[in-house]
Order: structure tokens, then sequence, then C-alpha cells
């Protein structure tokens, strides 16, 4: 896979690539018969869908029903989220936690996926061989990354000045349907995808709301993340 940063200088045509982008994903990861059947699933998406976890490092897309839904200002059904953890929360529900990568505007989601990408360059490219072997492309070594908050904001907020808490959640996994692993050949296309089931408010209402708290979300990061606890302050409820 090419770095998002240098596919994203390369494309041509953006607004022809924004026009189609939810077009593109409805097609290969959203729409029947694909999602039911396995009809011209790749034999990495089949695999994946065996395993009882999330892989670290990789972004997901499905459909969620949040479990708050009526107190939450918005939500977003669809989220595509680069998984960072699972576990067990303390009122017993199994969580993935994770960055929703919708709910930052195109610029900041080619930012993100670079940053992650010059951390993780060598890893992607070994995922990306695994792939091609036919196997599962994980990251080795991802979680201790991604389960390390501290550094997680200090590399994000405060060298890429993302704001990353803005679209850090924890989803409930029990109230996932549909979950299906992005290709990594398809990442340079995630900047492009424009939402379409979000609730609450459109996504240029929850860019623009983002933009504006983006520099005190950066401000406001912690020198230490020393606890559990401490994290889970900085982290909104799945939507």
């Amino acid at each position: 896979m090419k770095a998002p940063l240098e596919a994203y200088r390369e494309a041509d045509r953006k607004d022809q690539l924004r026009k189609n982008g939810y077009q593109f994903f409805n097609d290969k990861y959203f729409k029947k018969p694909y999602t039911d059947t396995g009809f011209l699933e790749t034999f990495e998406r089949g695999s994946v869908k065996q395993l009882k976890f999330f892989l670290p490092g990789r972004i997901y897309t499905w459909k969620y029903d949040p479990l708050y839904k009526d107190v939450l200002d918005f939500y977003d059904k669809r989220p595509m989220v680069l998984v960072h953890s699972q576990f067990i929360s303390k009122e017993g529900n199994m969580i993935v936690q994770g960055l929703n990568l919708n709910f930052l505007p195109e610029l900041q989601r080619v930012q993100t996926l670079q940053i992650f990408y010059d951390i993780y360059k060598n890893d992607l490219k070994d995922a990306e061989e695994l792939v091609n072997e036919g196997a599962i492309g994980r990251l080795r070594g991802a979680w201790k990354f991604l389960t390390d908050w501290y550094f997680t904001i200090k590399i994000f907020n405060q060298q890429g000045k993302i704001g990353y808490q803005w679209a850090y959640r924890n989803y409930i996994i029990p109230r996932i349907t549909q979950p299906v692993i992005i290709e990594l050949e398809d990442w340079e296309m995630i900047p492009y995808f424009m939402p379409k089931e979000f609730n609450g408010k459109p996504p240029a209402a929850v860019w623009k709301e983002y933009i504006q708290v983006k520099g005190l979300l950066n401000k406001k990061v912690p020198d230490k993340v020393k606890t559990a606890k401490d994290k889970k302050k900085y982290i909104r409820p799945g939507k």
C-alpha cells in the first residue's frame, strides 16, 4: 500500500472520488448479498469473520445500534473504526475501542492514517505480504502502541495536532452487526467516504464542531495518563 499522504497527493479528480466514495464502500463492504453469503468475498475478509476478536491496527466497518442513542446529541450507525483494543467493561459488556474515522474531516483522516503508517510502515508491509500469501494481515505488536494511551495522545495530538479524543469511542460488541475488515488496498479511499448514517447532526456539522474544538483538545492532553480511569475520561460512548 502507498503512504496515505502520497496516495492523497497523487489522486486525480478528487471531486469524483468524493462523489463515488460511499458507493465504492457500499458495493464492496456494505450491501447484500456480500454481507450475508460471502459472495465475491476475499479470503481475508472471510477468515476475519471467523475470529472472535477484532485485529488491533486494522480498520473495520459495521452496523451499530448505540445503547444510549436517546441521549446522544449525534451518533453514527455505520462507523469506520481504526481498532485499538477489545476488553470487558465493569458492567460486563464486551467492548471494542477505537477511532471512528467518519468523525474526522477529509484532511484529518489522511493525516491520521499517515501518522499510523509512519509508525507501522514495516508491519503494514508484512501484513500485505501475509494477505498475498492467503493469510490474515495481522499487524505485529500493534496492540502495544494502541493500548498505550499516553503514547497515542503524544503522537497524534502533541505532534500531529489531530485532537484524537474527538473520534475515540467504545462500541458494545453485541450491538454490532455485519462487521467487516477494510482491506489494506482500500485505505486510500477512506478519506473520500461521505457518511450517510449519522443521526442528530449531518457530517458537515460534526466536522465543523471538531475544527472548533481541535486546538483545545490538543492543549488538554495531560503530561501522562497513568491509569485506565485517566484514559476513560477522554473517551465517549459509542456513537
